[in-house]
């Protein structure tokens, strides 16, 4: 079949990787791509042209229409959000949700609302619209206060703030200073919840939510969990503190209910649903939902999962997923993200990379933020590489990954240093 993959980041680049690897896939295209996609991936059609607008539901419609594309796998939430879905769902199988299910990562607002009628566990929260009421509300709580953007903002629209005055700094950014537009219209103010922090995805076909294995994200900039949130630093799988036990209460409890609420709603949910999970006493509440695979995890299950992922998608897509576990590899896989200095806010751009041109064996370099000028490998983002290794464990991923990044030429880059770091006390 011929599929199109859209986005431009490590996720779509490692989503690529392994969609190629199907021989169900005859043909394989991507948009935008980045510097790290093969010259032959995109589509020829685009190739003179000023490109496609993968948020324009209408032109992406017309575009898979006329290219007779058999699947589109959706990378990024903002098409989503757009409605892509809905438009492409008359000519071709799509992997991603409608419009209105994609609320769950559009508006936590909503998300929260879904979660509390459908009996989905997750902190107690309020929304607000006023900024003096937003306020007023913090005298009522005790800190840390977490603070969160209604709308997308990339992964960047969550505060964990420590004390008063970093709360109102948070509220006042939001819905005075606009630093995120429109998305900070209406702010979440919730119930800090204490634990250890993990990553759950699904494949969803309306019916049921196959459950792939856990991964721990690890959203801070800098060591030992300091600095503001990004979109994610390193990951990796599994996660040795989620038990069997654990992922029955999350397979039921979260996922199941998920999945049954869309429908009952009558929203149906085909696609990759995304739990960020908050564990604490062996219990599991939801920290948020995201429609689409997560970035840097993606990097990290790709590289482990065992099984066909375009005939995956093209079964949810489809109404149609096996009823049976997932397949993954033994051992442990683990990414680190190689990103420019300042991110998540000012950063450099156009910073030469070399050494890194490599995707085969237990180490394999995902890019995200970079673009070709000639022979020349340049950034073009904050987050630039995904660096990943596969190992019979997780010291020997680690330990792979890390003498990986010493051999890195580029000025002017940063990554964390204690990825998986946590996970070893469980070891």
């Amino acid at each position: 079949m011929k599929v199109l993959l859209l986005g431009s980041g490590g996720r779509e680049h490692a989503l690529y990787w392994k969609l190629a690897q199907s021989q169900m896939v005859e043909a394989l295209h991507a948009w935008p791509g980045n510097g790290g996609f093969p010259a032959n991936s995109l589509p020829s059609a685009l190739a003179s042209s000023a490109g496609l607008n993968i948020a324009d539901p209408l032109a992406v419609a017309q575009f898979v229409a006329r290219e007779k594309y058999d699947l589109v796998v959706v990378g990024p939430e903002q098409p989503l959000v757009a409605g892509v879905a809905d438009a492409l769902r008359e000519n071709c199988a799509v992997f991603g949700p409608m419009a209105a299910p994609a609320r769950l990562e559009g508006s936590k607002d909503f998300s929260k609302d879904f979660m509390q009628r459908h009996g989905i566990p997750t902190a107690a929260s309020r929304s607000f619209m006023d900024l003096q009421s937003a306020l007023a509300y913090l005298d009522e709580l005790q800190a840390p206060y977490v603070i969160k953007a209604d709308g997308l903002a990339a992964g960047k629209g969550v505060v964990v703030a420590e004390n008063r005055r970093e709360a109102e700094i948070a509220i006042r950014d939001r819905m005075e200073r606009r630093i995120f537009g429109s998305a900070g219209d209406r702010i979440l103010i919730e119930e800090f919840m204490e634990g250890e922090e993990a990553s759950v995805f699904a494949l969803c076909d309306g019916e049921h939510a196959l459950a792939m294995q856990a991964c721990q994200d690890h959203k801070r900039a800098f060591d030992g969990d300091r600095g503001p949130n990004t979109g994610g630093m390193g990951a990796y799988t599994p996660t040795p503190f989620v038990c069997p036990e654990l992922m029955q209460q999350v397979q039921t409890e979260v996922l199941d209910r998920a999945v049954a609420g869309m429908k009952a709603d009558g929203t149906p949910y085909r696609g990759l649903l995304y739990a960020g999970l908050m564990i604490k006493d062996g219990r599991a509440r939801v920290v948020e939902f995201n429609v689409r695979f997560g970035d840097p995890e993606t990097q990290a299950l790709m590289r482990v999962l065992d099984e066909d992922l375009a005939e995956l998608a093209l079964q949810a897509a489809s109404g149609h997923l096996p009823d049976r576990p997932l397949r993954f590899l033994p051992g442990a896989a683990l990414v680190v993200v190689v990103a420019a200095e300042g991110y998540p806010d000012q950063y450099q751009k156009d910073i030469e990379l070399k050494g890194i041109d490599n995707l085969s064996g237990d180490i394999i370099t995902f890019h995200a933020g970079t673009r070709r000028e000639g022979s020349r490998l340049l950034s073009a983002g904050g987050r630039i590489l995904g660096v990943t290794a596969i190992g019979p464990d997780l010291v020997a991923a680690r330990n792979q990954v890390y003498a990986m990044l010493k051999s890195i030429r580029a000025e002017g880059v940063f990554y964390r240093k204690d990825i998986g770091e946590k996970a070893l006390k469980w070891l």
